[in-house]
């Protein structure tokens, strides 16, 4: 039987795990709070939500939990990586590569009797005339970066060795991306219409945007960078929530399973809008597996290799350490201590 000094140790871990899981959980819904304020204020000034903007908003936050040295070292290569992508990218029209026009047209025509964007703004959109599925179909399209961010902001608080995965898929996948609009330029379906290639289709997002009263700017770097207007195939917008969802799946398992909805309602906001076809949908939805599977087989492969390192001579090959099967894990960068149930440590995803 446990004795009763032994019994009072083992409910005072017990409390001290359920305080820090409370404390942690106030903690990402005051991150949720403070990113859905900033960015619900910055949308309505009809403003995007850059990378450049997001790092100085996360450091304020970070000096919250006294960690602004540990944010900028971490931090600074995502957003520099993703920037250079985005000036990258504005390079691409200019390489002089002819834009594809008519393949994704003929996709949608096979798999939706019609371009899907034309078939639905006929029975959704009303030109001069702005619904609110028209604003929460923009808000999304909008959002879709932020909620990238923001899941990266929550793994660096949370899941640190996540948090270094999660960024170097992301940043795998938007370079993928890159190369792809440099070697495939397309047209999206708004400019598609505009010239006359099929039935027409409004630029949603650019009208409801222009509805906004803008009262105040931001500065960003994103200002002296030149969009991509023929950036379409593959669609990150697709992508990306597709790779947040791979990734909660992958830590959380099932209970994560009903996020998709989120996915699938970016992915039905980036046709109905006209910035995507069909095609360009899937083809981004499969960017984020390959990039997903594939870091994180790079991952697994090169913590196999540590984890073989660390063998001692008097442990078997493939057997973990003592702290790693008490939840400890190195990769994680937690440090094995005397008294394992009291540090409430996280085994290794």
């Amino acid at each position: 039987m446990m004795s009763a000094p032994d019994f009072k140790k083992a409910l005072a871990r017990i409390n001290s795990f359920k305080k820090e899981k409370l404390k942690g959980r106030l903690l990402m819904i005051l991150v949720a709070t403070y990113f859905l304020l900033i960015s619900s204020f910055m949308i309505f000034n009809g403003m995007w939500f850059s990378p450049d903007q997001f790092i100085i908003a996360g450091l304020v936050l970070a000096l919250f939990v006294a960690q602004p040295l540990a944010f900028l070292r971490d931090w600074i290569p995502f957003v520099f990586l993703f920037l250079s992508y985005e000036y990258l990218r504005g390079l691409a029209p200019k390489l002089g590569m002819s834009v594809h026009i008519f393949p994704m047209i003929h996709v949608d025509q096979f798999l939706a009797r019609g371009v899907l964007t034309a078939n639905l703004q006929k029975i959704l959109y009303t030109p001069g005339s702005l619904h609110i599925y028209d604003y929460f179909f923009s808000i999304l399209y909008m959002l879709h970066f932020v909620s990238l961010l923001v899941f990266a902001f929550f793994l660096w608080i949370k899941k640190r060795h996540v948090y270094k995965r999660f960024v170097v898929t992301t940043i795998a996948l938007a370079y993928a991306g890159f190369l792809t609009y440099v070697l495939y330029p397309a047209m999206p379906p708004w400019m598609a219409s505009s010239k006359g290639f099929i039935p027409p289709v409004a630029n949603v997002v650019s009208d409801t945007f222009n509805s906004f009263v803008k009262t105040v700017h931001f500065p960003s770097l994103y200002q002296f960078m030149d969009p991509n207007p023929v950036a379409a195939m593959p669609s990150l917008h697709a992508a990306f929530p597709m790779l947040v969802y791979l990734f909660m799946v992958d830590i959380f398992g099932k209970r994560a399973r009903p996020f998709i909805i989120y996915p699938v309602l970016v992915w039905i906001a980036i046709i109905y809008t006209g910035n995507h076809y069909i095609i360009d949908t899937i083809v981004g939805i499969l960017y984020a597996y390959v990039a997903f599977y594939a870091v994180k087989f790079f991952y697994n492969r090169k913590e196999g290799k540590e984890l073989a390192g660390q063998e001692g001579p008097g442990l078997p090959r493939g057997a973990l350490p003592a702290w790693e099967a008490e939840g400890f894990s190195l990769a994680a960068g937690e440090l094995p201590s005397s008294d394992a149930g009291a540090s409430g440590g996280e085994a290794r995803n």
